[in-house]
């Protein structure tokens, strides 16, 4: 006889199916206002603006575009472990486990993402600092 692996509480698969339908949600619209992104760079390259303006706009939408389908579509794939977790029987562990590891691909490129900030931050004070410390002087 093979034995059932864990099964979550029903108030806990409450809480877990909550967190699934608003992951989906949040999921949903980050993937509309990525593809919209998307969208808006590729008309922009046909735009009548300056070179340098059109390049700065288009990288920027497109940038956007890329990342908001990345997080909304790992956000989704979390969203459906959490509900499978609800929907399903013996299961439990694994599906959290699969949820958990879109999680983490969504937050290591945003720690990625905040390590790359902070860097060029650290940059541009620098050059900042550099040049007030020029002009002083």
């Amino acid at each position: 006889m093979a034995s059932s692996g864990y099964e979550f509480s029903t108030s806990q698969n409450e809480l877990i199916g909550d967190l699934a339908k608003k992951m989906n949600f949040v999921a949903t619209l980050l993937i509309a206002i990525g593809i919209l992104g998307i969208f808006l760079g590729i008309v922009n390259i046909f735009n009548a603006l300056s070179a340098s303006e059109k390049t700065a706009i288009v990288v920027n939408n497109l940038i956007q575009g890329v990342f908001s389908v990345l997080v909304g579509t790992w956000t989704k794939n979390a969203a459906k472990a959490f509900t499978q977790i609800v929907t399903t029987a013996g299961t439990d562990i694994e599906n959290l486990m699969i949820a958990l590891g879109e999680l983490r691909k969504l937050y290591t490129l945003q720690y990625w993402l905040a390590i790359i900030a902070l860097v060029f931050s650290v940059i541009a004070l620098i050059i900042i600092l550099i040049t007030v410390i020029a002009v002083s002087f």
